[in-house]
């Protein structure tokens, strides 16, 4: 007799009351679903559901068809039953939920909740109930499961958003018992069973009610590597030991007898409060909020015996916590211990760990396992575990906690790597405050119940059918993950491709989005971060594949019915809007500053407005997010431009164009030398066409052009594209030199060039994209662009070079072969044809696309020569060629990681990297940009066909790639990258924007002020914060031409300087080198300009040899403070000393040899004490001296007292009149 279910009509809920209350909840919110699904019952009963554990109800054990069990694989092979299994079967038209403990009978019914239609995000998501009319189970229906790692869990970190949203909708004055029911509720339905839980904001243990709800509903909870015993240090120590009056106590166990004794009452005391639940100890000692062991008593010793003493006194505190659980517990219970930074150090030199402790090891914070544990480790009866991120508070600049974009195929290889390792007992990743990374959680735990099966049932499926495990396959994943959240009913009016339903289009979408925008981290996004010359315009091409995906997505959520779509903008949408603006707004940023430098002033304008208009567009996402979408329910949980946690990346450098009159600058002696070595990129006296470096002859009146790769001609190899750009020289803010706006031109070229365009206006500027139609044969010509309006015209030579595929085409594989074309040849890892033995394709985790090739040789086979992977590639040019390998930044700190490389069967050479763990070799710029790239000297090519051969030598050594370059390396980021190189559409973003989140009205962003006596704390928010209510009216450049041009006098105790005023170059304000540019400022209404040095990682130790702005005042006389309003994105950047007459004066405490950073610093322009000094009355020279490249001054305040700098609003340079 089948189960049938049907709208109105009554379907029981039946728990022994025998049952644990996990069980019951879990019971009680079936029965809720129910209602939701069918609505409220109201005629008689047509089918019902018993749910119970094994063993815990005589009734319900008679009930169980026991002889299924064994069947179904709810036994391990020792006859025991599996943990936390379950089982589901119809038995007369009744359903049975058997689970072999409580939580498996919990995740029983929550399965069968989401088989109803009630998805796991319904609250934390929004994702809306499938309401059914009837629903049936065939009477042969079976559905049984167990996990695979036994403790599946999300760490909540880096919570301050989360906590600001718990205390405008939950309730509660922090996060607590409403939030963490939902939080629990969450994880069962998810099928996870541990917790850490939040403590930067507050401490779980805060609330014994805390604890007990996680125990009740059948949650563990532990505590990350710095917390023991479950104690939160952060948010517990310091009220303790107040409370406690032990006003003298240090957490620190090197120090004997009481201090000693102090820290075990409060360990003790965590574990009372905590003996009746169900917890997972952590073991050790950190110090306090993630800070290094403190060990005060012993610092004395030399190194080597200090290091000795460390670890004999970790083991003493290992050994006095587990005797304080074995006296208050008088059981055994779950304990880890995790060899976090320098914790690993100790255990690495010699630390015993008891074996029945799980050892947990750590990631490197960005998705890449650091270590495995060794035969013997693997053998320990505790087992191990590993702590994996998703998002992280990082070291200075380097952290990601808006959004991820780490592929689900980066972290289910680096999983599967994990399992096979055998780490199998305990897997926890951090979250941040979970929202936005509901994707990211959901499959991090089904890869945590799938991991090591062949076969799995899919959840919420109506069928137990066994299969391969989705998570194996993240399209498929992925697409189920759709399926079973959206109905995938579209409106008449759709228009989209959705040939594989609503679930393959948006795997694709998804799986895109996450290869593209892991290249870089929109967290970690920054000037010049991708090139628009090298090689082609790669940043365009990136552009182009956002706005594939923004249309894609879009389109899909568009035929949405209405109910669904603020679930789909929360796990779908809103990260790719949040990439495309971002990204288009760092495009237009970079462009406008290579517009300046090429003398295109009118698209340097243009390119300005759009860097904005692009910066606008996500802080109206934001705003849409927060206060429209779901009518306000998650405002304040996303606010990637606050602080706490850090920032993400924002305000990218733009250029736009000076009055000629401000453009040319007098340089002499060293400054001149300076500039002239630094390339005097875009900004002050580097704005002229030709002093830029256009090749000569490339400039005619205002028609300026520039060629594909910055070259002074077009060379074809292959069917590639190029172009070329024909700039406006005239136009701008610069004005127009008496020249039109704009003017008309037409493109000559021979009949063998194709043209994307050949007649046209440019007002701004134009690219046409030019490529050969037959690279088959040599051939010479040239490409004429004329000027229609003033009848100049510029010429430039074409060539094909074609290429020797003789070779090739004798072996069939022409059409194949990977040619050179402009300097390089790219090669992707994964062959078209045979693959080798040795090597495995893992699909969708290559770099931005494709996919990665991994060496999978077997610990036998490892060191023997194995079956190379051959790859055939095309030369056109003869030499000794750097080849450049794309390897997947994975870890082995304990091993190495290398490839062998031969060409045309010659000997092999090594490649070997030397980034095998955190911070070692290229690590950092590594996960930045998601590659390590290594080099080797191929020997002597000639022209022609060559077989490249890599051959395996290490396990796991994986790459998406490999690059030849015939000529010298230009600094690139995704070499040989294909796809369209037209610049960005055009397109009404403003009317886009209204359209789709409404008329949103942005206020100027938050002004900032750092206190005089700043807290040395990094972590802490101690800013001044003011909340302007609108803009400051704007100012032409030639504001600061005229402010630099008098003497910057004292009036009111106060002196105000704006720092662009340098760029009048006169007596009173000036620059002391070439390499200082200007970007757009945020002062003056956004209409302001800063100075700065754009060439990344340069650094002075001497201020004498320092850039410097230079300024004459008059003072006075007295004590001043000195106050600087500048930006900087990464720590490197934030060194800047102020001098007066010539003399650098020291910076105030707190700012650690000139570094201002801290990381409410990062990203934003804020007011920043530099120094105090005594200044005589009279004439003085005030000085900033830029220690280190990238950091933007805009204004500088000398003032008595301790009064903070003027807003935007109140702002008036000290000549200005009263």
């Amino acid at each position: 007799m089948k189960f049938y279910l049907k709208r109105g009509l009554e379907c029981p809920v039946r728990v022994s009351s025998q049952e644990t209350d996990a069980v019951k909840i879990a019971a009680g919110n079936l029965r809720t679903d129910l209602a939701k699904v069918f609505g409220e019952a109201s005629g008689r009963k047509t089918a019902e559901i018993l749910a119970g554990t094994l063993g815990v109800s005589p009734d319900f054990d008679a009930l169980v068809e026991t002889e299924r069990l064994p069947g179904c694989g709810l036994y391990e092979e020792s006859g025991k039953l599996r943990r936390e299994g379950y089982l589901m079967y119809v038995q007369e038209g009744r359903l049975i939920i058997a689970g072999t403990d409580r939580r498996g009978t919990v995740y029983g019914i929550y399965e069968f909740c989401g088989m109803l239609g009630v998805s796991p995000w319904y609250f934390w998501a929004d994702v809306p109930v499938k309401e059914k009319e009837e629903m049936t189970l065939p009477e042969d229906f079976e559905k049984a499961d167990w996990p695979s790692v036994e403790y599946r869990g999300i760490f909540i970190n880096d919570e301050e958003e989360l906590d600001r949203w718990v205390q405008k909708h939950m309730g509660e004055d922090t996060i607590g018992v409403k939030t963490y029911e939902k939080v629990f509720e969450l994880l069962l339905r998810l099928k996870a069973n541990y917790i850490w839980p939040a403590m930067h904001v507050n401490s779980f243990n805060m609330k014994r009610e805390n604890g007990a709800l996680a125990d009740r509903m059948g949650i563990v909870v532990g505590t990350s590597h710095c917390d023991m015993l479950m104690r939160s240090n952060n948010r517990e120590w310091k009220p303790w030991i107040a409370k406690k009056g032990y006003t003298d106590a240090v957490y620190d166990y090197s120090i004997p007898g009481r201090n000693r004794e102090i820290l075990q009452e409060y360990w003790r005391e965590s574990v009372e409060q905590n003996r009746d639940f169900e917890v997972c100890y952590t073991l050790g000692m950190r110090g306090i909020h993630d800070s290094g062991f403190e060990t005060e008593a012993i610092l004395q010793l030399p190194e080597e015996e200090r290091k000795s003493a460390k670890v004999k006194l970790l083991e003493t505190v290992i050994r006095d916590q587990r005797e304080i659980l074995k006296e208050t517990l008088g059981h055994d219970t779950m304990m880890t211990f995790i060899p976090y930074k320098e914790v690993l150090e100790l255990y690495d030199a010699g630390l015993e760990v008891p074996e029945d402790m799980t050892l947990v090891w750590a990631n490197d914070n960005y998705g890449y396992v650091r270590r495995y544990p060794s035969e013997q480790e693997k053998k320990r009866s505790g087992g191990n575990g590993l702590y994996y991120h998703n998002s992280y508070w990082a070291p200075p600049s380097m952290s990601y906690v808006f959004l991820c974009s780490i592929p689900l195929a980066h972290t289910a290889y680096e999983l599967e790597k994990a399992w096979q390792e055998g780490i199998q007992k305990l897997w926890v990743i951090n979250t941040g405050a979970m929202k936005p990374l509901e994707q990211e959680i959901e499959f991090f735990l089904r890869l945590a119940w799938e991991a090591g099966k062949e076969s799995a049932p899919r959840f919420g499926a109506l069928s137990g059918k066994r299969e391969k495990p989705l998570s194996q396959d993240v399209d498929a994943y992925v697409a189920d993950w759709i399926s079973r959240n959206f109905s995938g009913n579209f409106s008449g009016g759709f228009s989209g491709d959705i040939s594989g339903g609503i679930g393959g289009a948006v795997a694709k979408l998804l799986n895109d989005f996450s290869q593209l925008t892991n290249v870089r981290k929109i967290e970690n996004m920054d000037d010049d971060a991708f090139s628009q010359t090298a090689y082609g315009d790669e940043a365009a091409v990136r552009i182009h594949r956002y706005e594939e995906l923004f249309e894609r997505g879009n389109a899909i959520y568009a035929g949405l019915p209405e109910k669904e779509r603020d679930a789909f903008f929360q796990l779908v949408l809103m990260r790719i809007h949040a990439a495309y603006f971002t990204n288009l707004a760092y495009y237009y940023g970079d462009r406008s500053t290579l517009a300046c430098r090429q003398g295109k002033f009118a698209a340097a304008a243009e390119y300005v407005r759009k860097t904005r208009k692009f910066d606008d567009a996500r802080r109206k996402l934001l705003v849409y997010y927060n206060k429209r979408m779901a009518q306000g329910k998650w405002d304040g949980i996303l606010d990637p431009e606050g602080f706490p946690p850090p920032r993400a990346a924002m305000l990218p450098g733009c250029t736009p164009p000076l009055p000629e009159k401000m453009r040319v600058q007098k340089w002499t002696g060293e400054e001149e030398a300076a500039g002239e070595a630094a390339g005097e990129s875009a900004g002050a006296g580097a704005c002229a066409a030709k002093r830029a470096g256009q090749p000569e002859g490339f400039v005619n009146g205002r028609m300026i052009l520039s060629l594909w790769n910055e070259g002074k001609e077009l060379v074809f190899s292959g069917r590639s594209v190029k172009w070329l750009e024909i700039g406006n020289g005239a136009g701008g803010a610069a004005g127009d030199f008496g020249f039109p706006e704009t003017f008309d031109f037409e493109v000559e070229a021979p009949d063998w060039i194709g043209l994307s365009q050949k007649r046209g206006t440019v007002r701004t500027e134009v690219r046409i994209l030019v490529t050969a139609e037959d690279a088959g044969r040599n051939r010479e010509g040239s490409i004429r662009v004329k000027n229609l309006t003033d009848g100049g015209a510029l010429e430039f030579p074409v060539r094909i070079v074609a290429p020797d595929l003789s070779r090739a085409a004798a072996s069939g594989m022409r059409k194949t072969v990977p040619v050179e074309d402009g300097g390089l040849v790219c090669v992707e890892a994964d062959p078209a044809g045979k693959m080798s033995p040795q090597f495995r394709v893992i699909k969708r985790a290559g770099r931005c696309r494709g996919n990665l090739v991994e060496c999978c040789l077997s610990e036998k086979d490892a060191g023997e020569r194995a079956e190379p992977l051959r790859y055939p590639v095309c030369l056109v040019s003869e030499g000794e060629f750097l080849l450049e390998i794309h390897r997947f930044p994975s870890l082995n700190s304990t091993g190495r990681l290398r490839i062998g490389v031969s060409v045309d069967g010659g000997g092999m050479q090594v490649v070997e990297t030397p980034s095998t763990d955190e911070w070692r070799g290229s690590w950092k710029k590594n996960v930045l940009n998601n590659v390590d790239r290594l080099y080797l000297r191929l020997p002597h090519l000639s022209a022609g066909v060559h077989e490249i051969c890599l051959h395996g030598i290490d396990r796991y050594f994986a790459l998406s790639r490999f690059v030849i370059y015939t000529q010298e390396r230009r600094e690139n980021n995704l070499a040989g990258v294909t796809g369209c190189q037209a610049l960005p559409k055009e397109w009404d973003v403003d009317r886009w924007l209204e359209g789709f989140y409404g008329r949103i009205g942005l206020k100027p962003r938050a002004e900032l002020w750092e206190p005089l006596r700043v807290s040395t704390d990094d972590l802490e928010a101690g800013d001044v914060v003011r909340l302007p209510e609108r803009y400051a009216d704007p100012v032409s450049p030639e504001y600061y031409l005229e402010e630099g041009k008098t003497l910057f006098e004292e009036k009111q105790g106060q002196i105000r300087i704006d720092a662009a005023a340098a760029l009048s170059n006169s007596e009173y304000a000036w620059l002391s080198d070439a390499r200082w540019q200007y970007c757009a400022g945020e002062t003056f209404g956004r209409s302001g300009l800063a100075m700065y040095i754009r060439n990344a990682g340069t650094s002075w130790e001497d201020e004498k040899k320092a850039p410097c702005l230079n300024y004459r005042i008059r003072t006075e006389g007295g004590s001043y403070h000195i106050w600087l309003l500048c930006r900087f994105g990464l720590k490197e950047e934030s060194c800047v000393l102020a001098g007066m007459d010539g003399k650098a004066l020291a910076p105030l405490p707190g700012h650690r040899d000139g570094f201002l950073w801290r990381y409410e610093a990062e990203q934003v322009y804020r007011w920043v004490p530099l120094a105090a000094t005594e200044a005589a009355p009279g004439e003085h020279t005030l000085q900033i001296f830029c220690m280190t490249s990238g950091m933007r001054f805009e204004r500088i305040y000398l003032v008595k007292g301790e009064a903070l700098p003027p807003a935007d609003l109140e702002w008036k340079p000290s000549d200005a009149p009263e």
